[in-house]
């Protein structure tokens, strides 16, 4: 069956979580655009075949009035889908997600408490690290609602060494070492300003992409140790290389911490800071055989500390005792919606929800993270 296409004028009514607008078209069908923003009027082209909905922004005809002239050509010219929210001035974004976070503590029956959200100092030039695509001919980063490939010269959220690095691998195109293998459409080129050469089909390991927002996330979560005066031994979940760990183990220097994490390279990293209170042990926290033998190895847990990637703490019913016995769990999140799932369980539990914080470590995009405190009542 060929597509049907039309052209049809929405309001936008919400903002989705991947930072899209959502309106409604005449027929009832929700609409999903990027490019826009809550109270904007625009006319857009729907093609629909099947199941599947297509739909371009073709004209603004009432702008909002914190709508702006974007610092990216790459994002104007709607080529690179790396900064979705650029349109915007920087209050109207930082807004936005405070509005998310509120709407988030209203479904945990949390409205009393207020959820500020930390802006960015730097809106720009702040990403020390991003992953490019090449094909061997052209480099930047993938298209727009597409798997097409932007070619990017400059890239005006990477660090001055970052962009640095961008246009030195640019000077090495053509390059035939390059050139994706049978099905592969690209390789991936991992940069870091920690260092001066990409990794090239390697995943790196990881590190927060915004130095200035780490700092307040870390000067955070001190605060908050400081407040809950552990008693006794701290779990630390996915700790990764130690960036949360070296916070735990300096403000609490009499406290036994056992970190917890998957990946060795992390934990390589994390035993060179020789930290003289935190042991370490690989654990899969995805996996709940391992989590069940990690628990029964451990000492009687008084805190916990936990900063999971996106899918959050997916296996939290294996961890049973833990949070049911612990007094507080610090809990830092990169994914509002997993965040949000994970809150109303650790309530369950008999912890209360007490502080929550936004963190903007993406200024132009829809990313938020989570600075949150639960404590037994």
């Amino acid at each position: 069956m060929p597509p049907k296409t039309d052209e049809l004028e929405i309001l936008i009514r919400d903002l989705a979580s991947d930072g899209r607008g959502v309106g409604e078209a005449p027929d009832g069908q929700v609409i999903f655009v990027a490019g826009v923003w809550l109270g904007e009027r625009v006319r857009v082209r729907r093609t629909r075949q099947g199941a599947m909905t297509e739909t371009v922004l073709l004209e603004v005809t009432e702008a909002h009035a914190h709508r702006v002239t974007p610092a990216c050509i790459y994002h104007t010219q709607g080529e690179c889908g790396g900064c979705p929210w650029m349109f915007m001035d920087y209050e109207a974004q930082v807004s936005a997600k405070q509005v998310k976070l509120a709407s988030a503590l209203a479904s945990l029956n949390a409205t009393h408490l207020s959820c500020p959200v930390n802006g960015s100092v730097r809106q720009l030039g702040y990403r020390n690290r991003a992953q490019l695509k090449t094909n061997g001919r052209e480099l930047g980063y993938l298209g727009a609602s597409s798997h097409d490939l932007a070619d990017i010269e400059t890239c005006a959220v990477l660090t001055d060494a970052n962009q640095a690095l961008l246009s030195r691998l640019r000077d090495s195109l053509p390059n035939s070492a390059w050139r994706p293998r049978s099905k592969q459409k690209w390789i991936a080129l991992d940069i870091d300003d920690k260092r001066d050469a990409p990794l090239i089909d390697k995943r790196q390991p990881f590190r927060q992409a915004n130095d200035s927002q780490n700092a307040v996330m870390r000067d955070w979560l001190a605060d908050k140790l400081a407040s809950l005066v552990p008693e006794g031994p701290v779990l630390e979940l996915f700790c990764g290389n130690g960036n949360l760990t070296s916070v735990v183990a300096e403000r609490n220097p009499h406290a036994q911490v056992v970190a917890v994490e998957g990946d060795e390279v992390a934990l390589e990293a994390l035993a060179a800071l020789n930290l003289a209170t935190v042991t370490t042990q690989r654990v899969n926290l995805f996996d709940d055989r391992q989590i069940r033998a990690l628990i029964s190895s451990l000492p009687s847990i008084n805190g916990v500390v936990l900063d999971p990637p996106r899918d959050g703490l997916k296996a939290r019913d294996a961890f049973g005792s833990v949070f049911s016995e612990c007094s507080w769990v610090v809990y830092i999140s990169c994914n509002l919606a997993t965040w949000q799932r994970d809150a109303q369980f650790l309530q369950d539990q008999g912890l209360r929800l007490t502080q929550v914080e936004g963190l903007d470590m993406f200024p132009q995009t829809p990313h938020l993270e989570v600075l949150s405190v639960f404590e037994r009542q």
